[in-house]
């Protein structure tokens, strides 16, 4: 899903990388545009980085799957906010970690910041993950 910041204002109105006519263009029949305000753009950058960059390179990294290092990572960093609930479906009864799509710009930053830290304790890890770093505009690949 292709994501514009807005780059400027001009006489009231937002400009993006490419025009509104392109953007539009791309388009499909079911798709829809989403319009994020500058708070919730934060957090959604968060999010994605967090799933899609650290989760994805740690599981690459290990073998281990991107929800295991979800759940580590959670209950090692806000285990106050993650407290796991439970589903009965039929005769079992399931547990079910909560989303961190809920959690505000802050608290997403400490997820974050949290997970950097925890991951490169090295009286838990050792140097093993000593490549994590914190979000860095200067390594995006391009």
């Amino acid at each position: 899903m292709p994501v514009y910041p807005v780059k400027s204002i001009i006489d009231g109105l937002p400009t993006f990388e490419k025009t509104l006519t392109e953007i539009v263009k791309d388009m499909d029949i079911g798709g829809a545009l989403n319009v994020l305000e500058p708070l919730e753009y934060i957090t959604y950058q968060q999010i994605k980085w967090f799933k899609g960059v650290l989760l994805t390179s740690l599981s690459k990294d290990t073998g281990d799957s991107r929800e295991y290092w979800e759940t580590v990572l959670k209950l090692a960093v806000l285990p106050d906010d993650f407290q796991p609930f439970y589903v009965p479906i039929g005769k079992q009864i399931f547990p079910v970690m909560p989303s961190i799509t809920k959690l505000s710009k802050t608290k997403m930053g400490l997820l974050i910041e949290g997970s950097v830290a925890h991951l490169r304790e090295e009286r838990i890890y050792g140097d093993k993950f000593s490549w994590v770093t914190l979000p860095d505009k200067e390594l995006r690949s391009k």
